[in-house]
């Protein structure tokens, strides 16, 4: 009697560290990511079955709630802090939500559920957590920017370490204007400046 042999299929989860890979407008040479397009890539490049996204929620901006909606009818699974606001030296104000903690606690809480991994985050407070995946699962990929990475995380990751900005092409937001549109003096081009 023949038997075959079935393996189980593989399962991959993605992380995304909203606060260090989603919002790059510090950068010199600014582009924001296509949160649609992320996803689809995730999951057609890595074949991720999960695709966890760790941020901050401000629930007074009422745009930012709207986008989190689309990201859950997209297929994200939202794990979202409420965010703190502080002040810094200058007295300016910013907003602060620690996600970190977080994503740490679910990738390991959920680690027997996934034989690969994709992160997107750069930030070193996640060594520990990512060594202990690289030594125990199948395969774990680290996706960033370079310039935004810790030194010791591109170290561990070698060969398993994208470079986000090489993506861009693929990646970025292109906000499409119509002609009805608002530009500086004109209706995109349609009527002349006053």
């Amino acid at each position: 009697m023949n038997i075959l042999n079935h393996e189980r299929q593989k399962t991959t989860y993605a992380f995304v560290d909203a606060a260090n890979i989603i919002y790059r407008d510090s950068e010199p040479n600014p582009w924001k990511i296509d949160l649609k397009k992320l996803i689809k890539y995730l999951k057609e490049r890595f074949g991720a079955s999960k695709v966890f996204y760790f941020g901050g929620l401000d629930d007074r901006n009422r745009t930012q709630i709207h986008i989190y909606r689309k990201l859950e009818e997209w297929g994200y699974e939202l794990h979202l802090n409420p965010v703190k606001r502080f002040v810094n030296e200058r007295g300016e104000w910013y907003l602060k939500a620690d996600v970190d903690a977080r994503m740490a606690f679910k990738a390991m809480h959920c680690q027997d559920k996934y034989d690969r991994a994709v992160f997107m985050t750069g930030d070193g407070d996640f060594f520990w957590l990512l060594e202990h995946l690289v030594q125990k699962k199948e395969k774990v990929w680290l996706l960033a920017s370079p310039k935004k990475t810790a030194k010791e995380l591109k170290k561990l990751f070698g060969a398993n370490f994208a470079n986000l900005d090489n993506l861009r092409s693929l990646l970025e937001y292109r906000q499409i204007l119509k002609e009805t549109d608002s530009t500086n003096d004109s209706v995109s081009g349609v009527t002349k400046p006053v």
